[in-house]
């Protein structure tokens, strides 16, 4: 049932798709199209299941929702809400970032917001003890094209009841849960193309990363695979396809995630 509603959903955006390309303009799209580019846009996703740093967030179908804008002309300084909602209505997240990223460098600072199992969820809760926010600083840079080798860090530097611990103390402290990722680009510019990635987790301040599903850990590789991305062609409408393949040794979990960018 869920694969039936999936193709259906990609038929429906590709007929979309050639209709608006058949169409003759009027007047207004014309003028929109003469228009100088709109800093403000939004991006719509499927994918068959929410994977995250070797975590399966949600274990199938997942719509995803990306509304963003650009302060400056050149797109290096971007605010913006990311979303997702399972389609069984379990899973539900939403989340606000600030991003920099200009040539190959990214830096960004993200606010996570997982309201999954939570009864009464408290949006504006930052309360050290009690909140289920997460703040996570992330960065990526990606070597020039002789050697396109990318680099990943990110830091959970703010977290409640998710990413903490008692210390010696018997006082909560954050743990400052690190992930770090290389990820190589092995075929590139051809029809289909592939990458493969290897990503690790350890806790700046822990015994224990939230990567993890260990009593303790300080330190495992939790997400490594392969990442396939090509363009399938519906009618005159080109859908952005990513096929990724998970294996998390630290967890001993694998999926395989077929992720379609719809616009």
């Amino acid at each position: 049932m869920r694969k039936i509603l999936f193709f259906s959903i990609i038929s429906i955006i590709g007929l979309t798709g050639y209709a608006q390309k058949t169409t003759v303009p009027d007047s207004s799209s014309v003028a929109a199209e003469s228009a100088e580019p709109s800093r403000l846009d939004f991006n719509v996703g499927l994918e068959t299941s929410h994977l995250w740093r070797g975590l399966v967030i949600n274990d199938g179908m997942t719509a995803t929702g990306n509304i963003h804008y650009t302060f400056d002309k050149g797109k290096n300084f971007t605010v913006g809400i990311w979303g997702g909602a399972g389609f069984d209505g379990k899973y539900r997240e939403i989340n606000y970032y600030i991003q920099y990223q200009k040539n190959n460098l990214s830096i960004g600072l993200w606010d996570l917001f997982n309201t999954t199992g939570i009864e009464n969820p408290e949006v504006f809760n930052y309360n050290k003890l009690t909140t289920t926010h997460l703040i996570d600083l992330r960065t990526s840079y990606r070597f020039p094209e002789s050697f396109p080798i990318r680099i990943e860090i990110d830091v959970l530097l703010y977290s409640g009841l998710n990413d903490r611990q008692l210390d010696d103390n018997n006082v909560y402290k954050s743990r400052y849960s690190t992930y770090s990722e290389l990820s190589y680009p092995v075929i590139r510019n051809k029809k289909v193309n592939l990458s493969v990635f290897m990503g690790a987790a350890f806790a700046l301040d822990g015994r224990k990363f939230l990567y993890t599903n260990k009593e303790e850990s300080s330190f495992g590789i939790v997400n490594t695979g392969i990442k396939a991305t090509k363009n399938i062609s519906v009618f005159n409408y080109k859908l952005p396809v990513t096929a990724t393949a998970m294996w998390n040794p630290e967890n001993k979990i694998a999926r395989v995630q077929l992720d379609v960018n719809l616009f």
